[in-house]
């Protein structure tokens, strides 16, 4: 195989090159994260992860775990994608990373 040939499947934007499977694995398909504050900006929050999860993949479910300790509100979400690249989409729209 030519050097051309192997930097198709590369990327090199950055000035380095790596090959795409390192960097996304294809079974990263669920982001997990605790919201933690007042109950109207927990909510709010937890609304917008919602919105943008269903815009990155309109089959991603959302699972969420309350926890809260007075008046502190915690919930744990769980949205599970239907593969690792909406999973990305939905963390660089909502910068969650």
């Amino acid at each position: 195989m030519a050097d051309n040939d192997i930097m198709k499947d590369c990327g090199c934007e950055c000035g380095c090159t790596l090959e795409i499977g390192t960097v996304i694995n294809n079974d990263d398909t669920v982001y997990e994260c605790e919201l933690k504050g007042d109950a109207s900006s927990v909510e709010e929050t937890l609304t917008y992860y919602k919105e943008e999860a269903k815009k990155a993949d309109s089959s991603a479910t959302v699972s969420v775990t309350d926890v809260s300790v007075g008046d502190i509100v915690v919930k744990n979400v769980k949205i599970q994608f239907s593969c690792a690249a909406e999973k990305i989409i939905f963390q660089m729209r909502t910068k969650a990373v």
